[in-house]
């Protein structure tokens, strides 16, 4: 079957068959990654505060809690007793111990006394100088163990949480509190790792606490031990420098740290 055309139409096609451009074939093109800024240095730096020093205290012996007089949020001084287990029957076999040493001794004292005439052997005084120093050796242990009925602060903080109860039974290595040092805060800020040209130890900064509002003087601690390769930032720690009554460990804010400008 054959297409009959009309003039108008066919007159139509073929002008445009002879009068349009020729068009350029489109071809696919890989897109160009877009350079990599100074790694967000525009961006503003937040940051988290943390305590410079945090503990859980776990109790050492399987006892009764006496007393934990300290409660959440309440502060505290370095030495402090914060934890006081019930040990009436450690200090019990202490006297006991004490009392079988001071038998063991005189035991000694009489073995060597005779041996000085001949009426015993040296290896009757050996055993006996053996049982006193086995003695001895229980009585120091015992008092180990009541070193370790009371538990004293080893820094000057405050209480974070209570994780125990007092007239609770503990056994050993449970966890009874989690305690932090508030006296150093330190702040953690993620940086760009380009930064570290010019970036060092006590760079001074202003720091803009959330949520006290309150803008607060700080400076670079420490830098970070190593750079992330996918983000290329890097970890800093800083330190207040001025009054931090107020702020609490994680907390966080912004800090206002903006690389020098660059001479043209």
């Amino acid at each position: 079957m054959i297409l009959m055309l009309r003039p108008f139409t066919a007159a139509l096609l073929l002008a445009a068959s002879l009068g349009a451009p020729a068009q350029t074939p489109i071809t696919a093109t890989a897109a160009t990654p877009a350079p990599l800024s100074s790694a967000g240095s525009n961006a503003p730096i937040r940051g988290v505060v943390r305590a410079g020093a945090e503990a859980t205290l776990t109790s050492r012996l399987a006892a009764r809690i006496a007393a934990m007089p300290r409660q959440e949020g309440e502060s505290f001084r370095k030495g402090e007793l914060l934890v006081q287990f019930e040990c009436d029957r450690q200090q019990a076999e202490l006297r006991s111990a004490q009392a079988l040493l001071q038998v063991q001794r005189r035991q000694l004292d009489a073995q060597t006394e005779l041996e000085k005439f001949g009426a015993t052997g040296k290896t009757e005084v050996d055993v006996a100088r053996s049982q006193a120093d086995k003695a001895r050796a229980d009585v120091e242990a015992l008092q180990a163990q009541l070193r370790d009925c009371a538990i004293s602060a080893p820094f000057a903080g405050r209480v974070v949480e209570r994780l125990a109860r007092a007239h609770e039974g503990v056994a050993v290595s449970q966890p009874l509190l989690r305690i932090q040092d508030t006296s150093a805060l330190e702040l953690d800020l993620i940086v760009p790792s380009n930064w570290l040209v010019w970036l060092q130890p006590g760079t001074r900064f202003a720091f803009r606490v959330d949520e006290t509002q309150q803008t607060i003087d700080a400076a670079v601690h420490r830098l970070g031990a190593a750079v992330d390769p996918v983000s290329r930032t890097v970890r800093i720690v800083a330190r207040f420098r001025g009054d931090v009554q107020r702020v609490l460990p994680g907390m966080s804010g912004t800090a206002a740290l903006t690389p020098p400008a660059t001479k043209p």
